[in-house]
Parts: C-alpha cells; sequence; structure tokens
C-alpha cells in the first residue's frame, strides 16, 4: 500500500480529517458554552465560551456576564496541567482560572486588591 493510502486509511479509521490532530482529553473537555454563577455578588447566570482548542492544548476563550451568546472578545491562552488561567476583567487587573472537575467548571476570580469570586459553571448544550 503507497504511503498516501495509508494515511487516508488511518484518518478514516480515526474519524479525523486529513490533517487535523486531536486534542488530549484534559484540554478537550474545556470546548462548550458553560453556565454558572458567582458565590459572591448575586449577578444571575454568567457564560465562558471555550469555543476551540488546538492539538497543542491553545484554548479560545470568552466569557460573557450579560447572556448566552458568544462575545466578540476572546483570549488565546494555554491549558497548563488541566487548568485555564487568563485576564478576564481588564478594568481591574481580575484572572480567571478554570478548572474541571467532575461535570463542572470550577472558576476562581481573583484581583491585585485580594477580592476574590468563586464559580461553579455546568457545560450546556
Amino acid at each position: 500500500m503507497d504511503p498516501g493510502s495509508l494515511r487516508r486509511l488511518l484518518a478514516a479509521a480515526c474519524l479525523l480529517p486529513l490533517g487535523v490532530q486531536a486534542q488530549p482529553a484534559s484540554c478537550a473537555g474545556f470546548l462548550g458554552a458553560w453556565a454558572g454563577t458567582w458565590s459572591q455578588g448575586f449577578y444571575g447566570t454568567q457564560w465562558i465560551h471555550v469555543t476551540e482548542v488546538s492539538p497543542d492544548c491553545i484554548a479560545r476563550v470568552a466569557y460573557n456576564p450579560t447572556g448566552s451568546e458568544v462575545p466578540a472578545w476572546s483570549s488565546e491562552v494555554p491549558v497548563t496541567g488541566g487548568v485555564i488561567e487568563f485576564s478576564c476583567n481588564r478594568g481591574s487587573g481580575g484572572t480567571c482560572r478554570l478548572e474541571l472537575a467532575d461535570a463542572e467548571m470550577r472558576v476562581r476570580y481573583s484581583e491585585p486588591s485580594g477580592f476574590v469570586n468563586l464559580g461553579v459553571f455546568r457545560k450546556q448544550p
């Protein structure tokens, strides 16, 4: 069998389009829309969108505090040790740390002033 035919056969067997690589499970688990609430603030339902994860575990993350729509602004950040950390409040310098635990995403928001808020988010269909 020639190398091109073997490559197409292997790609079909893995159910991946040619040229596409799979993400590690520890990174791919973040993909999707997540809705949740914060422990402080009574802000109502908030949304975190992880719209893509590259084979080298770079995630595109967007935060929307007002609705389920994916906002125009997003960050590309690495998934390191099963954690995504990114700047989610430019005004205050706040950062969000996302970590998967069972079927939930645990979120920790912190500001340089010492303020901390915790959230539990669940993947949406």
